[in-house]
Parts: structure tokens; sequence; C-alpha cells
């Protein structure tokens, strides 16, 4: 299921409700569908089929596959861009996972578009001190900035090269339509 979309991939054992909220948010917010794999699944499996949408994969992407490898060799092999999902912390830190996948992915080659901070407090001082290539993050479904940082991370990924879809143009500039009508 390769896709002209990144994978979505978490930084170690990602809780699977954060994974699973930030992907169908980035999904639903780029208008596009959504598939799960957990790790076990071959990766020549999913990427070898074409699919339109985001692809999530549950569970670590570094742990050894039975039949050899990983997860992480696989999309540097395929050469599919990816998103690394890191789970965010109430004071604003994030845990040693975000630099070391980072580093693993960049030893591996693994075409790393950046990284994406799921839920927790958005800390952007400690960010850019972490020297890594932060997109934005995601915050909880309750919090009232959950709609712009969505916005805020759309236009990141577009910087990054990730292609809109027609639907997402087309709803944007109604969006925009309709909000400059309301001003």
């Amino acid at each position: 299921m390769s896709t002209e979309l990144p994978l979505l991939v978490g930084a170690g054992s990602v809780p699977e409700q954060r994974m699973r909220d930030a992907a169908e948010a980035l999904a639903q917010h780029w208008t596009v569908p959504l598939a799960t794999h957990p790790v076990g699944t071959s990766p020549a499996t999913v990427l070898n089929e074409p699919w339109p949408g985001f692809i999530r994969l549950s569970g670590d992407p570094a742990r050894q596959r039975p039949d050899g490898g990983h997860w992480l060799e696989a999309i540097a092999d395929w050469r599919q861009p990816m998103l690394l999902l890191v789970p965010g912390e109430a004071d604003g830190s994030v845990s040693g996972h975000a630099a070391a996948y980072s580093a693993l992915c960049g030893q591996l080659g693994a075409p790393l578009l950046g990284l994406i901070q799921i839920q927790g407090s958005w800390d952007a001082r400690q960010r850019r001190r972490d020297g890594l290539t932060w997109l934005g993050w995601i915050p909880a479904q309750a919090d009232s900035a959950r709609a712009m940082e969505l916005e805020r991370l759309s236009l990141c990924l577009q910087r990054a090269g990730v292609p809109q879809t027609q639907k997402t143009k087309v709803l944007r500039t109604e969006a925009r339509a309709a909000a400059t009508a309301q001003a």
C-alpha cells in the first residue's frame, strides 16, 4: 500500500490511543483515508500496493521481525517518506526516543520528513534545543488549539514536500472564502 503521503510511524512503542487519535486527525484534516498495519505485517505486502491516503504503523518499527530486519530498514530500502510521531508530556518534554529514532533513521538512510509531537504540552524552546526536525504538534482532542495547530502542521508538511490532494485544496479554498466573507 505505498502512497505519496508519508508513513506515520511511532518513535518506539507509542500508546495506541495516542497514535490512533493523531493519525485520524491528520487523515481527516488532509481529507484522505487512513490504513493501519501492525509492525508484524510484511513490509513488502504493505509497500507493494498503491494506497491514496496515510498509512499508520502500529507498534515499534525497530522491533526485529521473525523473518529478519525491521520496518525502519524496509522503509529505508523502499525510500518511503515517513513522519515520526512522538508522545509529549504535560511539562513540555519528550522522551529520548525522539532523538534515538531520528538518529536510527539517519543511520539507515530512511527518508524522515520530520517529527510530530502528539499531545502533551508544546514547548517551542525545548523543541528548538532538541536540534531535531520538528514539524509541529497535534494537541489532544479537547485542546482549544487543536484546529489551529493541525492547520499549522499542514502548512509545514506542504513545505516539507507532502502533496495535497485535490479534495484538500478545494476544501481549504472554500474555508478561506467563507472566513473572508465573515470578516
